[in-house]
């Protein structure tokens, strides 16, 4: 009597969990995905080079600011371009970079494999370009350390 009544019980949440199935697969089968092109705003083109696209090595400054948002100096990042977002160009360090050589202060920079959104449009092919325009700003200073990894 036991096991029929445990075979019931089976065959029961047996049907049950089938019915619940047929259903997901329905779901997943009239699942529909648009994909959404996503283009710069007109303001971001108008800063942005022409050639920068995505996959695109380049390189990038990374500016101090003090308390009043005023730049104090800066350094050139090498830098890959891995998404065009309609406000801003994310991007990802290829090297780490220290403003600050202080003990104790780690976040005074990008490391390697940061991630960050660029809304300034500061894009230079090579560095020598790049730091042209840190000293053009006044913000290059030839004594700081970088690291590469």
């Amino acid at each position: 009597m036991k096991s029929q009544l445990l075979s019931l019980i089976f065959l029961v949440l047996l049907t049950l969990s089938s019915c619940n199935s047929q259903k997901k697969s329905n779901e997943v089968a009239s699942y529909q995905y648009e994909e959404e092109k996503v283009e710069m705003s007109a303001e971001l083109r108008s800063i942005v080079p022409e050639w920068v696209v995505k996959g695109k090595i380049c390189y990038g400054l990374v500016v101090q600011i003090d308390s009043n948002k005023n730049p104090i100096k800066g350094k050139t990042i090498k830098a890959k371009v891995i998404e065009i977002q309609r406000d801003a160009i994310k991007m990802k360090a290829l090297e780490s970079v220290s403003l600050v050589e202080v003990e104790g202060c780690t976040k005074m920079g990008l490391n390697k494999g940061d991630v960050w959104d660029e809304k300034d449009g500061d894009f230079y092919l090579t560095k020598e370009a790049a730091i042209s325009a840190l000293k053009e700003k006044g913000l290059y200073n030839t004594s700081d350390k970088i690291t590469v990894d």
